[in-house]
């Protein structure tokens, strides 16, 4: 009577094929680990890293405190430490431009047009190291006049590199 199975592979032709799956196998499984941990940033080595929605908040938090400050000294020192010396900077009003100066120019003008008015945050969501939020300027006397957006980029060092403002959105374009 003939087996079901015609050729029977020799057991050491089996042992040697069993072993080369399992190579190849364990070889896929490490290659696997190898690009998990190389596309993970590593933020000891200045890697982006994820921001969360409360990180963001509390930097862009930070970087209106620089907005709602009237002392320049404050600015100054809130701008330097929360704003990349060569940050982009991009709003209606502005090209694409590249230099922290002209935020702290804008943050004047601000106080210019409206005095004892302030910036709050509206929302925020963000992944990796963008994120979007929502200002809110508050006129002196309490009322909202205006909600807008930013997007903002945070760098390897932690600082905001890029900024790009939109004015108030509507809801109607027509």
């Amino acid at each position: 009577m003939a087996s079901s199975n015609s050729h029977p592979i020799p057991a050491r032709r089996r042992e040697s094929t069993m072993l080369r799956n399992a190579t190849i196998l364990a070889s896929l499984v490490i290659l696997s680990i190898s690009v998990s941990v190389q596309a993970a940033p590593d933020a000891a080595k200045g890697g982006v890293s994820v921001m969360t929605n409360q990180e963001a908040w509390k930097l862009y938090e930070k970087y209106l405190s620089a907005w709602n400050t009237t002392s320049m000294e404050e600015r100054l020192k809130i701008a330097t430490e929360v704003l990349s010396e060569n940050i982009e900077y991009q709003t209606a009003r502005h090209d694409l431009s590249t230099a922290r100066s002209l935020v702290m120019e804008d943050m004047a003008t601000f106080h210019k047009n409206f005095p004892g008015g302030h910036f709050e945050i509206g929302d925020v969501s963000s992944h990796h190291n963008v994120a979007l939020l929502t200002w809110v300027i508050v006129q002196a006397d309490g009322k909202e006049f205006a909600r807008g957006g930013d997007q903002i980029t945070v760098g390897r060092n932690g600082q905001i590199s890029k900024i790009i403002t939109f004015a108030p959105s509507v809801k109607d374009p027509n």
